[in-house]
């Protein structure tokens, strides 16, 4: 990878929102020339392959409007401005699947699209779930978690039932992680 990154001229906010703000910059790239670039800056966010002991993972089902449909997907969620994303993940899963887990450990992240957006997801695996209901009242559209297979999780991605991005990197950094361990479902 390259060293020579753009220099900044300018920039300034936009738009502020609830969810993200929008910067537009000026930059001068190595080159000599110029262009401007318009990202929506966003706090980071985590999703979580929630395992339960018989090994079925946890997934929810809620509409997402860019989508303007529901989707299934791993739990997940915005992180607040200054919170580490491991008390993010802790929060999410229990106000998205009524669980809390002995063990939550990072299995790495994504930039989810680096060309206008600043988010960041970490990926996280939890395990030794155990009931721990958080209700936010939040305007969330979740209903009960759905739990598959890895095998049903997977047919579920090769038949485009499953399109969520961080569901599907989550699935990979999982099946890294097995085969490290010498574990099938890899």
């Amino acid at each position: 990878m390259s060293d020579d990154l753009p220099e900044v001229l300018s920039s300034e906010r936009v738009y502020e929102g609830a969810l993200f703000d929008v910067e537009h910059a000026r930059l001068r790239f190595p080159d000599g020339s110029e262009g401007m670039r318009e990202t929506a800056l966003h706090p980071g966010a985590v999703a979580l392959l929630a395992v339960r002991d018989d090994g079925r993972l946890l997934l929810v089902e809620q509409y997402r409007h860019g989508a303007r449909q529901r989707l299934l997907e791993a739990p997940a969620g915005t992180r607040e401005p200054g919170e580490p994303p491991e008390v993010t993940a802790r929060r999410e899963l229990r106000e998205e699947t009524g669980h809390d887990a002995e063990s939550i450990v990072r299995l790495g992240g994504a930039w989810m699209a680096p060309g206008f957006t600043s988010e960041y997801i970490d990926i996280y695996l939890a395990t030794g779930l155990f009931e721990a209901p958080l209700d936010t009242g939040d305007e969330e559209d979740l209903g009960e978690p759905i739990a598959v297979t890895l095998e049903e999780l997977d047919a579920a991605i090769g038949e485009g039932r499953v399109e969520d991005a961080k569901t599907i990197i989550a699935r990979h950094l999982y099946a890294r992680r097995l085969r490290e361990e010498g574990r099938a479902g890899g």
